[in-house]
């Protein structure tokens, strides 16, 4: 007969026996080793849903997987601008939401702009945009020592600069979301 005055040792020899048997079923796995790929890609279909974001995992330089985030600046700013809009701001907003399970993260903001105008002054209009989506950030709780914001002017082109549409795409804000490793 079962003593129950140690129920305790008695409790585990159930559960053992439970789950040996195979009482239990369907019971979600834990995946401790899931890889950093694997979990950007998740992210990114969370980030997909950003109104005016294009969401991409990309392999950086040194070989670390992120995210990239590339917010149309139509959708940012006004032309020649670099004070965010409201629409910015909900956008901005719901990527701060959709982040704030990574923590540990860190975070790239990079203006650019189109070819029309002189080389400073892109530079300075590129480097206000990445500046002004860091302090957003930054206002709604990211820390700053995990950003870092840069111009990059008319440098990075992804689109023809001789056409209005090639030079629209090319005024852009990226957000790299970098995991902890």
């Amino acid at each position: 007969m079962i003593s129950l005055k140690k129920p305790l040792p008695l409790l585990v020899l159930c559960s053992f026996l439970v789950v040996s048997c195979g009482v239990i079923k369907n019971l979600p796995k834990i995946d401790s080793k899931q890889t950093t790929q694997e979990r950007l890609d998740k992210k990114a279909v969370d980030l997909a849903n950003l109104k005016g974001a294009t969401v991409e995992s990309v392999t950086q330089e040194d070989g670390a997987a992120a995210l990239k985030v590339t917010f149309d600046s139509g959708i940012l700013f006004d032309f020649g601008k670099s004070e965010l809009g409201s629409e910015a701001k909900v956008s901005l907003d719901r990527l701060v939401k959709s982040i704030a399970d990574m923590p540990d993260s860190r975070i790239r903001v990079y203006g650019h702009t189109d070819i029309v105008g002189t080389a400073e002054a892109n530079q300075a209009v590129s480097a206000k945009r990445a500046k002004e989506v860091a302090k957003y950030l930054e206002e709604k709780g990211i820390s700053p020592s995990r950003i870092t914001a840069e111009g990059l002017s008319f440098t990075q082109p992804v689109a023809d600069n001789s056409t209005e549409a090639g030079r629209a795409k090319n005024r852009r804000v990226e957000i790299y979301i970098i995991p902890a490793r």
